[in-house]
C-alpha cells in the first residue's frame, strides 16, 4: 500500500508506559528479543511453543487494531490494512503489504522482518529442519487480519513459509480462515496499572524529569527502506509489553504441568539471565550512545549518578516508573518500581492463573545495571560488547543479586527490588 498513516506511541507521564492501540508498547533489542524467543523454542520438545510465541501475538495485536480502529474511526479494510502495515513499520517490525489478504487469509511476503533479518545477520545460520524465526510477527499479523475483517478472535491460522534464516530470499506466512477456533485469551490491554511521579531524589541533583523527557524526544524512528529501528548499536522494537511477559509466564506454566515443580528454578534463572541480557545490551548500548553524552552524561559527577540516570531513562522507553529508595552504593541498591510492565501485566491475570509472583527479568536486570557500572566501569571507559565481557561479568559467577523484598503479585503496593553484591 502507498498510503502513508501517521502513527504515534502515546506517553503516559504518570505511569512511565508508551500507548498506542490500549497496548502498552516497550523497548528492546535485538539481543534480548532473541534471547528469550530461543530461550522458549527450546523447549519446542517439551510442549508446543508455537502456542506461546504465536497465539499471544495474535491476541495482543486482535486488540490493539481493534481499539485503533475504533479511536481512528477507520472501518474500510484498505484503510486497515494501510494503518496495520504503516504500524508494523513504527514499532520496528519490518515492512509488509497486505495487499494479497482477503476475509479469508492469504499470503504475506517481506525480506525486512525484525526476528529474521537480525538473526541472519547476527548469529550462525539456524540447524536444519528448524522453522522460521518469526513467531512474533506471525501472529502479529494473523490477529490484525482478524481485526481488519472484524473477524473473532481465533478465526485466523497461519504458518510461517520461508525465511531468512533458512536461506530463503525472504520470509513469508500463510494465513487461512477456519470454522475451528483456535482456543485465544483475549488481551488484558492496557492491565492493572499504576499511577506515579518520577520523583526528584532529594540524595542527587540528577535532573530525572528533564532527562525521561530528553529520551521521550529522541527520533527513535526506523528506516524508510527496511523498518527497522537502529539505535545504540542495536536494532530496537516497540513491542506490547503484555507479550514479554505472556509469553515468560505461559513457557513458566507450560514447563511445570510437563515437568513438574522441579524446573521452575531453571526457567526463572533464564529469566533472570534475560534481564542480564538487556542490561548488557539495551541499556549499555544507550549508556554509551551520543544521545547519553548529550543528553545524560553533562549531569553525572559519580557512579552513583549513573544509577540515577539510567532510572530515568526508562519510563521513557515504557518500563514504568523507576526510583532509588535511599542512596545507592557498589554493595546495594534498592529499587522502587512503580507500574512495571510486567507486572501490570500479570496483576490482570487472576492470582489462580499467574505461575510468576514476581518479574525475574527485574531482577536480572537490575543487577546487570550495577555489573556495568561498578564492575565494568562504563562510567569511566568506552567498553567493548562482546561474549568474552559478557561471561566476565554474568558467567564466571554472578557479581549482583537481585531479590524482590516487595511484590504486587502477592498483594504488596509496589515492587521493591534490592540488588546487592555476592562478592562483599
Amino acid at each position: 500500500m502507498s498510503v502513508k498513516v501517521d502513527v504515534r506511541l502515546e506517553p503516559k507521564l504518570d505511569r512511565g508506559a508508551l500507548l498506542l492501540g490500549g497496548e502498552p508498547h516497550v523497548v528492546h533489542c535485538h539481543y534480548y528479543n532473541h534471547f528469550l524467543q530461543t530461550s522458549i523454542e527450546d523447549a519446542e520438545g517439551i510442549y508446543p511453543v508455537e502456542e506461546v510465541l504465536v497465539w499471544t501475538a495474535q491476541e495482543i495485536a486482535h486488540h490493539l487494531f481493534r481499539q485503533l480502529f475504533a479511536q481512528e474511526s477507520v472501518s474500510d479494510p484498505s484503510k486497515r490494512k494501510a494503518l496495520v502495515e504503516s504500524v508494523f513499520t513504527r514499532c520496528g517490525y519490518g515492512k509488509v503489504s497486505l495487499d494479497l489478504i482477503s476475509s479469508e487469509g492469504g499470503e504475506i511476503g517481506t525480506p525486512y522482518e525484525h526476528y529474521a533479518y537480525t538473526y541472519a545477520a547476527t548469529f550462525p545460520p539456524r540447524p536444519s529442519g528448524k522453522r522460521g524465526v518469526s513467531y512474533f510477527s506471525q501472529g502479529y499479523l494473523a490477529g490484525a487480519i482478524e481485526a481488519i475483517y472484524d473477524l473473532p478472535l481465533g478465526t485466523i491460522h497461519s504458518e510461517q513459509t520461508a525465511c531468512l534464516t533458512q536461506g530463503d530470499p525472504e520470509v513469508r506466512w500463510r494465513f487461512w480462515r477456519s470454522e475451528h477456533r483456535l482456543p485465544l485469551t483475549p488481551s488484558v490491554g492496557e492491565g492493572n496499572f499504576q499511577t506515579a511521579d518520577l520523583a526528584q531524589m532529594a540524595e542527587t541533583t540528577i535532573p530525572m524529569v528533564q532527562i525521561r523527557d530528553a529520551v521521550l524526544g529522541l527520533p527513535l524512528l526506523p528506516d524508510p527502506e527496511t523498518g527497522l529501528i537502529e539505535a545504540f548499536g542495536v536494532i530496537l522494537t516497540f513491542i506490547p509489553g503484555n507479550y514479554y511477559a505472556l509469553i515468560s509466564e505461559r513457557h513458566l506454566d507450560h514447563m511445570e504441568k510437563v515437568m513438574g515443580p522441579d524446573v521452575r528454578p531453571l526457567v526463572l534463572d533464564m529469566l533472570i539471565e534475560s534481564g542480564h541480557v538487556c542490561a548488557f545490551n539495551t541499556l549499555g548500548g544507550i549508556m554509551q550512545s551520543a544521545e547519553w553524552d548529550a543528553v545524560v552524561r553533562p549531569h553525572l559527577k559519580t557512579k552513583e549518578d549513573w544509577l540515577y540516570g539510567i532510572s530515568a531513562v526508562m519510563p521513557a522507553i515504557g518500563w514504568g516508573v523507576v526510583g532509588c529508595i535511599d542512596t545507592p552504593s557498589p554493595q546495594r541498591w534498592q529499587v522502587c518500581l512503580k507500574n512495571w510492565y510486567e507486572t501490570t501485566t500479570l496483576a490482570a491475570l487472576p492470582p489462580s492463573q499467574r505461575r510468576l509472583d514476581h518479574s525475574p527479568f527485574a531482577q536480572g536486570l537490575l543487577s546487570g545495571i550495577m555489573a556495568l557500572i561498578y564492575k565494568a566501569g562504563v562510567s569511566e571507559k568506552r567498553l567493548t560488547f562482546d561474549g568474552e565481557l559478557y561471561r566476565q561479568l554474568f558467567q564466571e559467577g554472578r557479581l549482583y543479586d537481585g531479590r524482590f523484598i516487595e511484590s504486587r503479585l502477592l498483594g504488596a503496593s509496589q515492587d521493591v527490588v534490592e540488588v546487592t553484591s555476592s562478592r562483599q
